[in-house]
């Protein structure tokens, strides 16, 4: 079949993008010494073969170098690729194969050769492809700079005039390696695989992504061009520099009388880059943040035991006697995945619990396990069966940083996001309202615990304000500073103490992290709402919430999101169980440090 017919019968049936990689890759060669791990197609699905020396249909391109201010915001500040986009890809070609063959972690993931099932995850990628673009470029005698631009992605310059030995020392050394390369200031976008020749499809491209694919097998998880190391080519003659877009310190054209080189130490290396490059800029988050996780394992008969003992005389409203409230399916381990994952700037990671240490989990030093006795503030209290209870006392942990995160175990980052998200520079939290309305009526011990706390809160804010908060806030990680919580507890501390010393959800509790701290700290100054953030919230005891579920999968186009285990199941516990660690496992396939 020709490339263009190929072509045609991939359009009219289009792979669908929620398909876990383990029906569609195929390795190009099984080593036969170790048959620890292969890729194999699933039973039902044919698996497809590796297109030998096509070469990729050819279109007019109208390439046009960026020029105006809109299109150059895309270049760093857009969001982050699709990496299941249409594109013009270009077809690896019979010799590429035959020379890569002999490597069992290159497989062809969606018409791309990819590095299968190496560990590493987004920025971890990134590193490892700018390291090597580094050695290439040191091996071959070329110049560079390290640049910062104005995100997190690697930025290495290089003088135009050396274009064509960039291209010569790209190719040969990416001969064995699935490097590809794709414009990023061209109209139209072409990705060239490098070791076919080429490293860009235009000699008026200046700015070039270059990236191995990375794919993990069984999931539909992959590293693509978004975490890819940009190649920008900058006019170093005459008395003027030009460089192709602006970065996060020059502008596009700057007097080279007032260039002064320098270095940088990055990624246990010494750089070559420009006077105050990677200076801290007014902008930049530069304080510590941790992210405290509250966690019980609700599987321990043990616990489950004490609860039932303590609460035969409790009085608790709609909802809160339900196992949802305690129950657990290893939800903790995917939690920490995705902050090894996709939150890697978190300094350090505290589970605030009375639970016994999971199987799974080691001793490592990110990772601290804080008892109720050690940042309770009267001890007497405990235990406590109230997660309400232990909100109200997180400012007492030891060690924790004055601004960190809090989170369920049931809350999960989603995408590599930035500590921007949740804070301003000067250490302004910034906060997720809801679509959902409080509603009316005062607290009642018939509403659930949640209804209730919402409404201590407002009647709170009220008298100390004169303000009146409408909103739930989303069910996702929130920001927090430890300052504003000790000032809190010091403004109500007659509610802090009877939080505190509640067994179990009370009516007239407050919620600390939900969604009292936010509504005090905006009305002083020290919180703003914000909207950029994608959240979505899911109920997994309905199976309307389990669709929602497949989706959130097959697009990974969520900053942040809840599992949420539901207190009125209509999807069976164990089928449940089921579904949602599927989509925990293919989510977070990547295990992180601590893990055994």
């Amino acid at each position: 079949m020709s490339a263009l017919a190929l072509n045609a019968t991939q359009q009219r049936h289009p792979r669908p993008e929620h398909q876990a990689y383990s029906g569609r890759v195929r390795l190009i060669r099984c080593a036969p010494r170790k048959p620890a791990v292969h890729l194999c197609a699933e039973p039902h699905e044919p698996r497809p073969h590796i297109r030998r020396g096509l070469r990729p249909r050819t279109r007019n391109l109208l390439e046009v170098p960026i020029t105006d201010i809109a299109a150059e915001h895309d270049v760093y500040f857009g969001t982050p690729e699709p990496e299941h986009e249409s594109e013009d890809l270009q077809t690896a070609s019979l010799a590429v194969v035959q020379r890569v063959e002999h490597r069992t972690d290159v497989a062809e993931v969606k018409g791309r050769l990819t590095l299968m099932d190496t560990g590493l995850t987004p920025n971890q990628a990134m590193v490892e492809d700018l390291l090597f673009v580094r050695k290439v470029l040191e091996n071959a005698g070329i110049a560079y700079l390290l640049v910062r631009g104005n995100d997190e992605r690697p930025v290495i310059a290089v003088d135009l005039a050396h274009r064509d030995q960039l291209r010569r020392a790209m190719v040969e050394a990416c001969r064995e390696e699935p490097f590809y390369s794709r414009s990023v200031d061209t109209k139209k976008t072409r990705t060239l695989l490098i070791a076919d020749g080429e490293l860009s499809p235009s000699d008026k491209s200046r700015i070039i992504r270059v990236y191995r694919p990375r794919a993990v097998s069984g999931t539909n998880l992959t590293f693509g061009p978004s975490a890819g190391v940009q190649l920008e080519l900058w006019d170093l003659t005459g008395p003027e520099i030009t460089l192709p877009v602006e970065n996060s310190l020059t502008r596009r054209t700057l007097p080279a009388n007032e260039v002064v080189r320098g270095t940088v130490e990055k990624h246990g290396l010494t750089w070559p880059t420009i006077e105050n490059m990677f200076a801290d800029h007014a902008t930049d988050i530069d304080f510590d943040v941790d992210l405290v996780f509250s966690w019980v394992d609700g599987s321990s008969p043990e616990y489950q035991a004490a609860r039932a003992a303590r609460m035969k005389d409790a009085v608790v409203g709609e909802g809160d006697d339900h196992e949802a409230r305690f129950r657990q399916i290893n939800e903790l381990k995917y939690a920490l995945r995705s902050v090894y994952m996709f939150a890697p700037w978190i300094r350090r990671i505290f589970i605030a619990t009375d639970s016994e240490r999971p199987d799974w989990l080691a001793d490592h030093p990110s990772v601290t396990f804080v008892r109720a006795e050690e940042h309770f503030k009267d001890p007497s209290v405990l235990p406590t069966h109230n997660s309400q209870a232990v909100e109200s006392q997180l400012q007492h942990i030891p060690g924790l940083a004055e601004h960190f995160l809090y989170s369920n175990d049931d809350m999960f980052f989603g995408r590599p996001v930035g500590p921007d998200l949740f804070f301003s520079p000067g250490g302004i939290t910034k906060f997720i309202e809801a679509s959902t309305r409080i509603g009316l009526g005062a607290n009642d011990p018939e509403r659930s615990g949640f209804e209730n706390a919402a409404r201590v809160n407002r009647r709170l804010l009220w008298e100390r304000f004169g303000r009146i908060t409408t909103r739930h806030l989303e069910h996702t990680a929130a920001p927090l500073r430890k300052s504003v919580l000790l000032e809190m507890e010091a403004e109500f501390p007659n509610e802090f103490a009877a939080t505190a010393a509640s067994t179990f959800r009370a009516k007239d509790n407050i919620s600390v992290t939900n969604s009292l701290y936010h509504y005090y700290a905006l009305l002083t100054g020290r919180a703003v709402t914000q909207e950029t953030a994608k959240v979505k919230y899911v109920d997994t005891t309905s199976y309307a919430g389990l669709k929602i579920m497949d989706k959130l999968l097959a697009k990974r186009n969520m900053d942040l999101f809840c599992l949420n285990d539901g207190s009125f199941p209509e999807v069976p516990a164990q089928e449940r169980t089921e579904r949602v660690t599927d989509f925990l496992e293919k989510f977070f396939p990547i295990k992180a440090p601590w893990e055994k």
